[in-house]
């Protein structure tokens, strides 16, 4: 698979989930919802950076923990349950430039609930993006 040259993965956590309280960081299979999003991210090897913005110290730690970066906490009016996530990865994306002063050729936004999706998945993903002539790619399961 060609891969662009600096790709930055974003994860959007933010704390107050309106049907499940603490979602991102709640224990899945013996770990923190969010960690089974990072942990595909960094084992598929691609990522110059992985990013997540979230408006809490509480998803920060655990976020660093497993291995992704944390620069800044998201603002609170980009945190409500009305903004929607786009709004928050751009605006992620914008900072991260600036603060590691780098240009990122192509932005993976990977959601922190998705546990069962895996680093071949993400791979699977890119590789089809990359070869089509799409400017974005979203993906889903239909039952």
């Amino acid at each position: 698979m060609k891969v662009p040259n600096a790709i930055i993965a974003i994860i959007p956590a933010r704390a107050n989930s309106r049907r499940v309280q603490s979602k991102n960081i709640r224990s899945f299979g013996g770990k923190p919802m969010i960690a089974w999003t990072i942990e595909a991210a960094r084992k598929t090897k691609i990522f110059n950076r992985i990013v997540v913005t979230t408006d809490s110290e509480k998803i920060a730690k655990v976020a660093i923990k497993y291995g992704a970066e944390v620069p800044f906490l998201r603002s609170k009016k980009l945190s409500d349950s009305k903004t929607h996530v786009e709004k928050a990865t751009l605006d992620c994306l914008i900072k991260s430039e600036k603060f590691y002063n780098e240009k990122y050729s192509l932005v993976v936004q990977l959601m922190p609930n998705s546990p069962l999706r895996n680093d071949r998945d993400i791979k699977y993903a890119l590789g089809k993006f990359t070869r089509g002539s799409s400017s974005s790619q979203i993906s889903c399961i239909i039952p």
